[in-house]
C-alpha cells in the first residue's frame, strides 16, 4: 500500500505582457494596444472519497500547472495557465518539507481542497503604459513564475474501529466475519501485510473497520511491519484488540500489544479500548477464559468472547462497538475544532534593505526584486520606469541615506544599473 509520497510542485508562469500598436487602414496614428499576460495555474490538492490510496500521484515527482498565454494585440489578455487538480484519498495530510516539516493542510473530509502553490501574475502589456505625457510607450512586464515547493502527502486511513493484535490472532478473520471485506487469510505471520477496510451496516449506521496489520513486540521502534501503520491507528475512535484466547501467553500478549501503542505515542494509549477474545471454540481457549476475562475485568477494560470462525459472540461484540463509536463521536463532536484546512504560511516579504559595497551599493527586498524582474533593464525606457517604482518603494530615500549619489551603481536581483537620482 502505497502511503506516503514526496512531490516537487510549482505554480504555473504568468504570460507576458506585449508591445503592439494599432494597425488599421485610415488610422495613420494608432496608439498603444498591447494586452496583458493570463495568470499563470494554481497547483491544487482535493480529497476524494472514491480513492484508497496515493497511486494517481506517485507517477511524477515534479509537477507543473499550466502557464499563462502571452497578451496579444487589440488589447487583448492572454488566456489563464490551467490548474493542475491533484485527487488524493480522505485522510491525506500535506506537510512542507524542510529543515521543520509544516503541516500546510489535514484533508480529513471529501471534497477538501487547498491551493499549494499559486500561479504567478501576468505581465502587463504597453496599453497598460499608456498616459498623456506618454503616448507611445514601449515597454511591458514579464509575467511572474509561479509559487514552488517541496511537499510530502501522508495518508492516513479513515476508520471508526481499528482491529490490533499479534499476527494470526485473526483479526483478518473477524473482518470478514462482520463486514463484506474479503481479507487475504493464512496460518502463517503476517498473512496482512497492508491495511484492509469493511463496513459494519448496524441499526441504520455506517461503521468503517480497518484491520491493522500484525504488530510484534518492538514494533514502535521498526521492528516487524507494525511501524509503518501505526500511524493509521490515529484517527479512528475505538479501539479493538484481538486476541488469540487458546494461546499460552495470551495474558501476556495483550499487554504486549497495550505497551506497544502506549510506547508508539500520538495518543494511541488513551484511545476507547475492547478486547476480543477470539477461538472460544477451542477447548484451550475455554479452560483460561475466566482467569482472562478476570485479569482485564480489574484493569476496567471490556472483553468479549468470541469465534470468528463459528461466529459465537459476534453480535454482542458488535453491538458494544457500535455504541463505544457513538459515545466517542459525540465527545468529538462536543470538542472538534475548524481544524480541516491548516493555512499554508505566507511567503515572508522581505523589506527594502541597501548595503553599501566597494563598486556601488546592493539593493535587498521582496518589492524591488520583482519590479527587476518583470521590467528588467534592457531599455532607457524601462530603466526610466523601473526608477520610478523603486522611488515608490522608498528605494530612492534608503540609497540616500547610505550616501548614493546619481550614476552610481545599484545592484538588483542580478541586474545593475545607474542610478539616476
Amino acid at each position: 500500500m502505497l502511503d506516503e509520497v514526496s512531490l516537487s510542485i510549482t505554480g504555473g508562469a504568468g504570460g507576458r505582457g506585449i508591445v503592439s500598436f494599432r494597425r488599421e487602414r485610415y488610422v495613420p496614428r494608432g496608439g498603444p494596444d498591447g494586452g496583458d499576460g493570463g495568470k499563470g495555474g494554481n497547483v491544487i490538492i482535493r480529497a476524494d472519497k472514491h480513492l484508497r490510496v496515493l497511486s494517481s500521484v506517485s507517477r511524477q515527482k515534479k509537477l507543473y500547472a499550466g502557464a499563462g498565454v502571452a497578451g496579444r494585440s487589440a488589447k487583448r489578455h492572454g488566456r489563464a495557465g490551467k490548474d493542475l487538480l491533484l485527487n488524493v484519498p480522505v485522510g491525506t495530510l500535506i506537510w512542507q518539507e524542510g529543515e521543520e516539516e509544516t503541516l500546510l493542510a489535514d484533508l480529513g473530509q471529501s471534497g477538501a481542497s487547498v491551493v499549494l502553490a499559486k500561479g504567478g501574475r501576468g505581465g502587463k502589456g504597453n496599453a497598460r503604459f499608456a498616459t498623456a505625457t506618454r503616448r507611445a510607450p514601449r515597454i511591458a512586464e514579464k509575467g511572474l513564475p509561479g509559487g514552488s515547493l517541496e511537499v510530502r502527502l501522508e495518508l492516513q486511513l479513515l476508520a471508526d474501529v481499528g482491529l490490533v493484535g499479534l499476527p494470526n490472532a485473526g483479526k483478518s478473520s473477524l473482518l470478514r466475519a462482520i463486514t463484506q471485506a474479503r481479507p487475504k487469510i493464512g496460518v502463517y505471520p503476517f498473512t496482512t501485510v497492508e491495511p484492509q477496510l469493511g463496513v459494519v451496516d448496524y441499526a441504520y449506521e455506517i461503521i468503517i473497520v480497518a484491520d491493522i496489520p500484525g504488530l510484534i513486540e518492538g514494533a514502535h521502534r521498526g521492528r516487524g511491519l507494525g511501524v509503518g501503520f501505526l500511524r493509521h491507528i490515529e484517527r479512528t475512535l475505538v479501539l479493538v484488540q484481538v486476541v488469540d484466547g487458546a494461546s499460552p501467553k495470551a495474558e501476556e500478549d495483550i499487554e504486549t500489544i497495550r505497551g506497544e501503542l502506549s510506547a508508539f505515542g500520538h495518543g494511541l494509549g488513551e484511545k476507547r479500548w475492547l478486547v476480543a477474545l477470539n477461538k472460544i471454540d477451542l477447548q484451550e481457549a475455554r479452560e483460561q477464559e475466566a482467569v482472562i476475562r478476570s485479569a482485564l475485568q480489574k484493569k476496567e477494560t471490556e472483553v468479549y468472547s468470541i469465534s470468528a470462525e463459528s461466529r459465537e459472540g459476534l453480535t454482542e461484540l458488535v453491538t458494544a462497538i457500535a455504541a463505544a463509536v457513538q459515545e466517542e463521536q459525540r465527545k468529538r463532536a462536543e470538542t472538534a475544532q475548524p481544524t480541516d484546512i491548516v493555512a499554508a504560511r505566507p511567503t515572508p516579504i522581505q523589506p527594502v534593505k541597501v548595503t553599501k559595497t566597494r563598486d556601488g551599493f546592493v539593493v535587498h527586498g521582496t518589492g524591488p526584486a520583482r519590479v527587476i524582474e518583470m521590467l528588467g533593464v534592457e531599455t532607457e525606457e524601462a530603466r526610466v520606469e523601473v526608477a520610478r517604482r523603486l522611488r515608490r518603494q522608498g528605494v530612492a530615500t534608503a540609497l540616500r541615506r547610505k550616501g548614493a549619489q546619481p550614476g552610481d551603481r545599484i545592484r538588483i536581483g542580478g541586474e545593475e544599473l545607474l542610478w539616476p537620482g
